[in-house]
C-alpha cells in the first residue's frame, strides 16, 4: 500500500489517477483533488468501490456502517452505492454502474433488510442454478416462461435423464458465458424437463422448475417499505423500456442487458404491486417489447398501445401534492431549502409559502423517506432514503 508520503513524491499524472479512481482519502473524506497542503491521507488498495463490494458480499450493511468500516464520510458511500443501483444510461458511461456490477461481479446490490428508515444492503449474486437455466433472468423475474412457448421451437419436450445434441451446444455456449465447465451445465440441465425454442441471443432453454424460478425471484425481490420510496410514473417506465428498446434495435445488447433490465422491471412490477396496480398494464406491455426484442416475428399478446383507459382519474399537475412536487425536485445531490424551494414550478412557488417547504421537507426526513445532511453548517436534503440515527443527524460533511 502507497502511504501519504510516498503519495507526495508520485508525479501529478499518478497522483490524479489514483485520486480518479477513488483510492485517496483523507481521515474521512474521499479526495476530489489534489490538496494544496500535505495532509495527512490514505491510499486504498483498490478502488473504494470495489472495497465496498468485497465487504456487501460479506453481508448486508447500512450506509453508516460501511462508512464506519472505511472511516468515509456517509455522503462518499452514498453516491457509490447509488450510482451501482442505478440503471446505466449514456452507452454504459460512468465508473459505477449496473452493468458494470452484472459483468463484474455477477450480480447487484439490493437491499436485504429495511426498517423503514435504515436501509441494508448487500451484495446478491445471480444464483447458479439460475445461470444454467434461466441466464437473462427473464423467466424468474418476469415470468415469460409461458410466453417462451409461442416461440419457434428447435426441440420438442426432452424428458429429465435424457440428452440430445442441442443440450451439448448449448452447455457450451453458456459454460464459456459463465466460466463454468461445460460438462457440469450438461449435466445439471438434463436432469430437468425441458425443450428449446429460438431466440436472438441464442437456444434457449425453457426448463420445467417454477420451485426455482420463483427462488430466483425471492432473492431479488426486496423490502415493501424500500419500494414505498420508489417515484414511478407511465413516463419513467416507457423512458426505461425504450431505452433498451433503441439499443436492442441497434444489436448492442446481449446477456448481462436482459438481466439489468429483467431487475429494472420486476423493480417496477413489485412496485406496481405494492403501490399502484394501475401500472402493472404499462409495465406488462413494456415487457412485451422487450420479449419481442428476442424474436420480432412472435405476435404480442398485448398489443403495441399503452392502456390510456384510466386517464380521466388521474390528478392534473396542479392538483399534484406538495410532497410529491417537493420529491420530485429532489435529486441524489445534497440541496437546500432554498434550492429545493427555487426548483419547484412557478404554479408552485406561488401559492407555497417556504415555511410550508420546510414542513414538508422537516417531516419526509423524518420518516426517512429523504434524507437530511449538514453541509459546511447549512441542512441539505437528498431524493435518497434517510439513514441518520438521532445522534448523527447533525455531523458535519465536509466536500
Amino acid at each position: 500500500m502507497i502511504s501519504d508520503i510516498e503519495f507526495y513524491e508520485l508525479s501529478e499524472n499518478k497522483q490524479r489517477r489514483l485520486i480518479n479512481s477513488d483510492r485517496v482519502a483523507t481521515t474521512d473524506r474521499l479526495l476530489a483533488e489534489i490538496p494544496d497542503e500535505k495532509v495527512p491521507l490514505r491510499v486504498f488498495e483498490k478502488s473504494l468501490g470495489y472495497l465496498i463490494l468485497d465487504l456487501l458480499e460479506t453481508g448486508q450493511y447500512s450506509l453508516v456502517e460501511i462508512g464506519e468500516e472505511f472511516n468515509v464520510h456517509v455522503t462518499d458511500i452514498r453516491n457509490i452505492i447509488q450510482s451501482y443501483r442505478k440503471r446505466s444510461k449514456n452507452s454504459f458511461k460512468g465508473k459505477y454502474t449496473k452493468i458494470s456490477l452484472l459483468q463484474d461481479r455477477n450480480g447487484v446490490i439490493r437491499v436485504g433488510k429495511d426498517d423503514g428508515r435504515t436501509s441494508y444492503y448487500t451484495l446478491e449474486k445471480i444464483p447458479y442454478i439460475a445461470r444454467l437455466v434461466d441466464p437473462t433472468l427473464c423467466v424468474s423475474l418476469l415470468n415469460i416462461d409461458k410466453r417462451l412457448g409461442s416461440f419457434p421451437e428447435l426441440t420438442g419436450k426432452i424428458p429429465a435423464g435424457k440428452a440430445a445434441r442441442i443440450d451439448e451446444e448449448y452447455a457450451f455456449v453458456i459454460g464459456d458465458f459463465w466460466e463454468i465447465d461445460p460438462q457440469e451445465v450438461f449435466d445439471q440441465i438434463t436432469q430437468y424437463d425441458r425443450k428449446y425454442v429460438e431466440t436472438n441471443l441464442m437456444p434457449f432453454p425453457v426448463v420445467e422448475c417454477r420451485d426455482t424460478y420463483e427462488s430466483v425471484e425471492s432473492r431479488f425481490r426486496q423490502p415493501d417499505s424500500t419500494y414505498n420510496r420508489f417515484r414511478v410514473d407511465e413516463s419513467s417506465i416507457k423512458d426505461i423500456g425504450q431505452h433498451f428498446i433503441q439499443r436492442a434495435n441497434k444489436q448492442e445488447v446481449g446477456i448481462v442487458a436482459y438481466q439489468e433490465t429483467a431487475i429494472e422491471f420486476a423493480d417496477l412490477k413489485w412496485y406496481a404491486q405494492f403501490k399502484n396496480p394501475k401500472l402493472l398494464r404499462t409495465i406488462d406491455t413494456w415487457v412485451e417489447k422487450i420479449l419481442q426484442t428476442l424474436n420480432p416475428e412472435i405476435e404480442p399478446v398485448l398489443g403495441s398501445e399503452i392502456d390510456h383507459s384510466e386517464k380521466g382519474d388521474k390528478q392534473m399537475p396542479d392538483e399534484i401534492s406538495l410532497d410529491d412536487q417537493i420529491l420530485s425536485a429532489l435529486s441524489t445531490e445534497p440541496q437546500s431549502e432554498k434550492e429545493v424551494y427555487e426548483s419547484l414550478s412557478l404554479v408552485v412557488t406561488e401559492n407555497t409559502g417556504k415555511g410550508e417547504i420546510n414542513t414538508v421537507l422537516k417531516r419526509l426526513s423524518n420518516l426517512g423517506v429523504i434524507n437530511e445532511i449538514t453541509v459546511s453548517g447549512t441542512k441539505k436534503y437528498t431524493s435518497e432514503s434517510g439513514e441518520m440515527s438521532g445522534n448523527s443527524k447533525n455531523q458535519g460533511v465536509n466536500l
